[in-house]
């Protein structure tokens, strides 16, 4: 895979799929995702009729060694890598598809770079860490007494990434969730009435960690945001709600 080194030495490995000079798409995955793991039916349903650029984010994937690490900054450090993959890359009227974690960097890529994006499409997300995620990611320690109900995500985790990143990575993540909302919770919230391109949000209703009334806060906050929420469907749109997702892709993007 072709891989940039970042102005931080920060290493991201990425993947070209489609057409060039079509309509360039960046893809950026979520918690203890690659972009192919996330993202495989999304980038062949729009290779056709687009440039896909799907990098691994730092740490993950192509994009280690070095293993990923957290911290409280981690989502805005992740959208300033990608804003220096597209300055590598020379990519202007970019549309930005991210989920969970990589939707929110994906946000906060819109903030920074906004003479770069076009329109950013996102699931997953709702611009703040907070209580109820808070809680939520608690039960997952200690790893070592994770059960079968949680097999297919930790063998998935290890497909990625590695057996030995498996307890850093939940650990890790926990951490920079906890002292993220011990300042406040804040992700996105504070800076999203900067965003200047078109936002569409697509929301399950039955995303446990993301409530929808933050949700609706965080859309009411962006100056150009559509919301779509989706009855019986929760974090993870792409697997429970394909047909219902990628129509929402193909139209916009079409």
């Amino acid at each position: 895979m072709p891989t940039i080194i970042t102005s931080h030495g920060a290493r991201i490995s990425y993947s070209w799929h489609g057409v060039a000079p079509a309509k360039p798409v960046l893809f950026m995955h979520g918690f203890t995702g690659t972009a192919n793991s996330h993202f495989a039916n999304e980038i062949n349903l729009l290779a056709p009729i687009a440039s896909i650029v799907a990098p691994d984010l730092r740490g993950y994937g192509q994009s280690a060694p070095p293993p990923r690490e957290f911290g409280a900054d981690f989502y805005q450090r992740d959208a300033n890598d990608m804003s220096e993959l597209l300055t590598a890359l020379n990519l202007y009227d970019v549309t930005v598809i991210g989920f969970s974690d990589g939707a929110e960097s994906a946000l906060l890529l819109a903030v920074i770079a906004p003479e770069r994006i076009k329109h950013v499409i996102v699931w997953g997300v709702c611009g703040q860490i907070s209580t109820e995620m808070v809680n939520r990611v608690r039960k997952w320690l200690p790893v070592e007494s994770w059960g079968p109900e949680r097999d297919d995500w930790k063998n998935e985790i290890i497909a990625n990434h590695g057996h030995a990143q498996f307890k850093p990575l939940i650990e890790g993540w926990v951490a920079a969730a906890e002292a993220i909302a011990s300042r406040g919770g804040d992700i996105v919230h504070h800076v999203a009435h900067q965003i200047s391109c078109p936002v569409t949000i697509i929301h399950g209703r039955n995303d446990l960690g993301n409530p929808v009334p933050v949700v609706e806060a965080l859309a009411a906050k962006i100056p150009q945001c559509t919301l779509h929420l989706i009855d019986d469907v929760g974090h993870s749109i792409q697997d429970e709600a394909a047909p219902i997702l990628h129509a929402i892709l193909r139209r916009l993007l079409v």
